[in-house]
């Protein structure tokens, strides 16, 4: 499953309703709101990667594993998890190098990096 692959740029407007917290009411729909919660983060660190060269080694990864985790109420699997990075992975690149890092996509995912992200790399 690849579902952010071919997604290309509808992916920042479908992430961006996502930004408030999961009601309740939503549980019922939650492996499907956290593959999207998921990508969002990982649209953030690789937006990161590319704009600022945020770190990239396994003590980094594992806070950020562990982080993410949570925030997706541990509810998606190895699998889901790899396929959601290597989707988001590739727009992400393409966006950069299409639009640049100062566009407003770009912009919101490393607004989402600085809020939640970057402080967990310096613990």
């Amino acid at each position: 499953m690849r579902p952010f692959a071919t997604a290309g740029f509808g992916l920042l407007a479908m992430f961006s309703a996502i930004s408030t917290p999961i009601s309740t009411a939503a549980a019922a729909a939650m492996t499907n709101d956290m593959d999207l919660v998921y990508g969002k983060y990982q649209m953030a660190i690789r937006a990161a990667q590319l704009c600022r060269g945020a770190p990239d080694t396994d003590a980094v990864w594992r806070k950020w594993s562990s982080y993410l985790d949570a925030q997706t109420k541990h509810e998606l699997g190895a699998g889901e998890r790899l396929s959601i990075i290597e989707g988001v992975k590739g727009d992400v690149t393409y966006m950069v190098r299409r639009q640049g890092c100062d566009s407003d996509a770009v912009k919101d995912l490393l607004a989402l990096y600085d809020a939640e992200l970057a402080g967990l790399i310096r613990k």
